[in-house]
């Protein structure tokens, strides 16, 4: 039996469970945690401590890239806006149906150069705003 960590403020859909299940098998257990995590490390504890075979999380892309960073490779829950009526669950208004899951390989950012005016200059002043 497979036992994931669901690590969200969020509960976890029914419509996410069936996915679920066709990939890990009917006895798939997951297990909801919406304590908050001050760090990917804080996540990666749990993870191991508790003796999780997997990890779905709802964090920034920052957070994600540091727990594959750390060894692990967490399931994404992708889910695309949608309107109200087609909607599995809404926050703050907006509206979403799962799409699928999927696994973290690698986050990359990838920058364009913005030429010598965007570079830090000496005659910079170190106070913001002003």
């Amino acid at each position: 039996m497979e036992k994931i960590l669901w690590v969200s403020r969020h509960a976890m859909h029914g419509v996410q469970m069936g996915a679920l299940r066709r990939m890990f098998g009917a006895d798939v257990k997951v297990v909801e945690d919406p304590r908050p995590f001050d760090s990917a490390e804080r996540i990666v504890e749990r993870v191991r401590q508790g003796g999780y075979d997997d990890v779905i999380v709802v964090a920034p892309l920052s957070v994600l890239a540091r727990m594959v960073d750390l060894g692990l490779r967490p399931l994404w829950s992708e889910a695309e806006i949608v309107p109200r009526e087609r909607a599995d669950w809404s926050v703050r208004d907006r509206h979403y149906r799962f799409v699928r899951f999927r696994r973290v390989r690698r986050l990359v950012l990838e920058f364009d150069e913005l030429g010598p005016a965007a570079v830090r200059q000496d005659a910079d002043q170190a106070k913001g705003g002003e």
